[in-house]
């Protein structure tokens, strides 16, 4: 118990801090309201009661009055001090929800692929975003706050039901504290149900994004997949639904046990003290007082108990936000791991040394016995059938992901003990499942807002370059043109080919010394594929570079290929060399001959 007690006092100490950090005023809000809340319900439960006193025993209608308009007056300027506070408090909190975000925000997208790519790091992320949204440092400061506020409360109005009958204040005690145990079994039921129902409610929100993404649109209509998304949809819902029927069927109980013990102390509360006034030890004001006061105990009561629950309950999701943000992955810099500066890339030259690698959860290797050198500037064809393992060493290469045995030397040097920012300067790529960002074509290649005229000429003439010349003088603001039309109706919907072709400027913007293409041109038809084959020698000229491709012919223009076989390098060589061995290099360049045999 003195540990737990231990940790709310921890837990309410870090609160403070983070609200004293983030916004000074917010205490002092807090504790006005504490006052104001506190004493809202007293100038109706005190005199209500003298002005049915007045009215009943015929005494100066003026003294009435007067009662009617302090207890009017009263309240007006406790609400709209009450009013003022919690739109304060209102937009406060809104502030911070955006900072939390914002910081959930960074440490996703600072989060390396294979940590991120986890399904237990996505439900994990769900479960913060609750208490981003709804159970953080803000609201457990504010329910503390107003449970000393109704405590206050509480304290005044057993004060005057204690007066009108002694009984009442052991029976409060009674109902508090079984109100405090109801409270507690529904909470721990409500948490037991949001960690149970993590993974069916990851489903649920994927299904119905994937419903509403225009990238999706156009595969649901060709392929028929509506009926089968919609049956997808209902599977994952029946699947929610039974954990949401357990959590609403015990939810019911405990609200009509609840329910029940409110209403037998109200009724006790009214025999009590109508019994006095029946007797004529009270009168109809004094009787009136003790119901008015009846009412706000039995709200007071549930709020306090409610809100000591649940306190502890804010402090499990903060627990889960703190303990996501300081989840360690590799962005994470260690100490003694190295940046660029301790290092020269001018020359870049990268070893795969007995490189075995299976993915997380995964008992059969995708990668076995890897070794591999490539070269400074050297340009490494890499082929193979589906399945094979090529996009797996590329994954490796980026190091979205680490080997699994052996490892992968940058001049010498494990990759693993370079900072991982820096690492991901020195290498550029266009990937298979490449992403372009509904802003302005000029922040997609530059990644910036405010790209300079030196750097806004070098995009023009790389997108001319790559074959967007034409289309970059049709858009209508030029490079401001927003792409997509996710954010702006305004935006330009750029085909397939269209936007490869700027994924291929913005890896070349980046002029870092490792180019990574991962089927660089799949989308692009067979002569703009060609026309920018041709340019592969100029664009990759000074760069160590990676072609991962299924067109063979492509490789053609490669100083060494590299060619996978169920997870192996089967063949390892340079175009020549690997034509005259004839092994399955030849055989797939024979087989894809008659499309670009004419093409040579």
């Amino acid at each position: 118990m003195g540990r737990i007690k231990n940790r709310q006092i921890d837990n309410l100490s870090l609160s403070f801090k983070e609200i004293w950090g983030f916004d000074k005023r917010l205490i002092f809000i807090l504790l006005a309201d504490v006052f104001v809340s506190a004493l809202r319900p007293f100038p109706g439960i005190v005199l209500a009661g003298r002005i049915v006193d007045s009215i009943t025993e015929g005494k100066d209608f003026l003294q009435a009055v007067f009662y009617v308009a302090v207890m009017y007056g009263m309240d007006y300027i406790l609400t709209a001090a009450a009013t003022f506070l919690a739109k304060s408090r209102d937009y406060l909190f809104a502030r911070m929800i955006n900072k939390l975000d914002n910081d959930l925000n960074s440490k996703c997208m600072n989060m390396d692929f294979e940590k991120f790519n986890d399904s237990s790091v996505q439900e994990r992320i769900l479960m913060v975003h609750q208490a981003v949204r709804g159970k953080n440092f803000f609201t457990s400061l504010t329910t503390f706050f107003n449970t000393v506020s109704q405590f206050i409360t509480l304290i005044g109005i057993v004060c005057v039901m204690t007066v009108l009958n002694a009984w009442l204040l052991a029976i409060a005690g009674m109902v508090i504290a079984l109100q405090a145990v109801l409270h507690y079994i529904r909470l721990r039921h409500e948490r037991r149900y949001t960690q149970d129902a993590a993974e069916d409610n990851r489903k649920v929100s994927y299904i119905s994004q994937l419903a509403k993404n225009i990238s999706n649109k156009k595969d649901i209509v060709t392929f028929g997949m509506s009926s089968y998304i919609l049956k997808k949809a209902e599977l994952f819902q029946q699947e929610m639904l039974a954990v949401d029927r357990r959590r609403i069927r015990e939810g019911g109980f405990i609200e009509m046990a609840a329910y029940s013990l409110s209403a037998a102390f109200q009724i006790l509360a009214y025999l009590l003290i109508g019994q006095k006034a029946f007797r004529g030890e009270l009168t109809i004001g004094e009787f009136t007082m003790g119901v008015a006061s009846l009412i706000n105990f039995m709200s007071a009561s549930s709020f306090v108990t409610a809100n000591l629950i649940s306190f502890n309950d804010n402090f499990f999701y903060i627990r889960q936000y703190r303990s996501f943000l300081k989840l360690r992955t590799k962005f994470d810099r260690t100490p003694g791991s190295l940046t660029l500066n301790d290092m020269d890339i001018r020359k870049v030259e990268i070893e795969f040394r007995n490189v075995w690698f299976r993915y997380p959860g995964s008992t059969s290797y995708v990668l076995k016995n890897i070794n591999l050198t490539i070269r400074n500037t050297e340009r490494l064809g890499i082929v193979g059938y589906n399945g094979a393992g090529k996009t797996s060493f590329t994954l490796l290469l980026m190091r979205m992901y680490d080997p699994t045995e052996g490892a992968i030397f940058l001049n010498g040097v494990d990759i693993r003990n370079i900072d991982y920012k820096e690492y991901q300067k020195i290498i550029s790529s266009v990937n298979q499942d490449f992403s372009l960002l509904p802003f302005s074509l000029a922040e997609n290649i530059a990644i910036s807002e405010a790209a300079d005229p030196e750097e806004r000429q070098k995009i023009t003439e790389l997108l001319k370059e790559n074959g967007m010349g034409e289309r970059l003088k049709k858009m209508y603001r030029g490079l401001d043109t927003p792409v997509t039309k996710t954010l702006f109706a305004s935006g330009v919907d750029l085909s397939g080919g269209e936007s490869q072709k700027v994924a291929v400027v913005r890896a070349l913007y980046k002029n870092a010394p490792v180019l990574l293409l991962d089927e660089p041109t799949s989308a692009l038809d067979p002569a703009a594929e060609h026309e920018i084959f041709q340019k592969f020698a100029e664009m990759s000229r000074g760069k160590t570079t990676v072609l991962v491709s299924h067109r063979i012919y492509s490789t053609r223009f490669c100083d060494r290929i590299a060619v996978f076989e169920k997870g192996e390098i089967a063949e390892y060589g340079s175009f020549e060399e690997l034509m005259e061995r004839k092994g399955l290099y030849y055989d797939f360049f024979e087989k894809q001959a008659e499309y670009f045999k004419e093409t040579f």
